[in-house]
């Protein structure tokens, strides 16, 4: 079957053919996605504005080693607002488009549109499913490994300020939030990288994978 009559079929029909998975683009996490890229906007440039007040032209007045610690600080605060800015662009668009962004895996090909491209790839040839990243942890507390360890400082000071600000409670908030990045497969016929999703704009990477495993290796022990 053509990629564009396994597209037609996954949107224009009101449930999926039998054994078939479709991911269209969830639309709340993009949306949670693009609040992320307004804050970091508003961050990156909001301290840029701020700082360059505070330091132009004072710091370049005292040579160069300040001028260019100076330069560096506020360059990167532009990055992290031009690079929200983009990012924001990108989902927005995403978003807007939204029917042009679909993933279906059949009992036998895999299909994903982004956009105007399209990337069609039996199941037979379909090598090393990847996903990228740790798995997120049991989100549950009442596992003394899930919990975070404080010293007797950290004890007092968690009294005061909190739990979560200690040294011990970042550490512990860090690792609970590590969720894949990215989820790719080989395709044997090229050998090239096939990129399935690098964000949680269709679903949870790692249950995806799952499920093309399980898809992959099906075909491939009937062929």
């Amino acid at each position: 079957m053509e990629s564009s009559e396994i597209l037609a079929m996954a949107r224009t029909e009101a449930e999926a053919p039998p054994g078939w998975v479709v991911l269209p683009l969830s639309r709340a996490n993009v949306l949670a996605s693009i609040a992320g890229w307004f804050f970091g906007i508003v961050l990156g440039f909001g301290l840029l504005a701020i700082m360059a007040s505070a330091v132009i032209p004072h710091n370049y007045q005292y040579g160069l080693f300040p001028a260019l610690f100076t330069t560096l600080f506020l360059g990167l605060f532009f990055f992290i607002g031009l690079g929200s800015l983009w990012a924001l662009i990108v989902d927005t668009m995403r978003l807007v488009q939204a029917d042009k962004h679909l993933i279906v895996i059949t009992p036998n090909e895999f299909v994903k549109q982004e956009g105007e491209k399209v990337i069609h790839v039996p199941l037979t040839h379909v090598r090393h499913v990847t996903a990228r990243g740790a798995k997120p942890p049991d989100r549950s507390t009442r596992s003394i490994e899930n919990r975070p360890d404080l010293n007797a400082g950290e004890n007092v000071l968690s009294l005061f300020a909190g739990r979560s600000l200690t040294s011990s409670g970042m550490r512990w908030r860090m690792k609970r939030m590590r969720t894949p990045t990215t989820l790719a497969f080989v395709d044997s016929r090229s050998e090239n990288e096939v990129l399935v999703v690098d964000d949680k704009s269709h679903g949870d990477p790692f249950m995806i994978a799952a499920l093309l495993k399980q898809y992959a290796a099906s075909a491939q022990s009937i062929a």
